[in-house]
């Protein structure tokens, strides 16, 4: 069932990540240059305000590092290649399998 979730939340953030490239590689055809759009700029476009109360609760909560310079770094990023990550991240730990004991050694 996790093995599913994990799957499942691996092959959206692949999906995602390929709209938001061929967003990024339109904008750049169109502009004779290259155009990144950074995490920030499409996360405040779906869910405003919702990065600074997750930058609060982080800082609250876990760390006031992880708060500040971690996230934002993190969301300076390109969402394709933030997205891409995650799908790999998510994917291999849908692969992740116990070793089987053997009854002989």
């Amino acid at each position: 069932m996790i093995r599913f979730i994990l799957v499942t939340v691996s092959i959206i953030c692949l999906a995602l990540a390929v709209i938001f490239a061929v967003l990024d590689l339109t904008r750049s055809i169109g502009a004779d240059a290259p155009v990144l759009t950074p995490l920030a700029e499409s996360w405040d476009g779906i869910a405003p305000g919702t990065r600074d109360s997750l930058a609060d609760w982080l800082a609250s909560t876990v760390h006031p590092f992880v708060g500040d310079p971690v996230l934002a770094t993190f969301v300076t990023w390109p969402t394709f290649a933030v997205l891409a990550g995650l799908a790999l991240l998510f994917g291999f730990l849908a692969r992740l399998r116990r070793r089987k004991r053997s009854a002989i050694g």
